[in-house]
């Protein structure tokens, strides 16, 4: 990209008031939520795994700071629906 590593961060900030890690964290929780929608049976770690995420545990305590919900309880509650 021709930039310095401290001109590309201080311009993501600028532009989405995010660090380049939360950045990226977020758009893997984004793919995460997006996932769910479309399976109708996954595990939470293999969601984890799928998205970039190393530790499942981590993964949902991320998931549910972002969306403010389990990534369980969404898969529990959509096969509720569907019955």
């Amino acid at each position: 990209m021709k930039m310095s590593r401290s001109t590309l961060n201080e311009k993501l900030k600028q532009l989405t008031d995010m660090t380049p890690l939360a950045f990226i964290s977020s758009i893997r929780l984004q793919a995460a939520f997006r996932l769910l929608e479309e399976k109708k049976k996954i595990r939470v770690s293999e969601l984890a795994y799928s998205v970039g995420f190393n530790d499942p545990k981590y993964f949902s305590q991320c998931f549910k700071k972002k969306f403010g919900f389990l990534p369980k309880e969404h898969i529990v509650n959509k096969e509720n629906d569907e019955k």
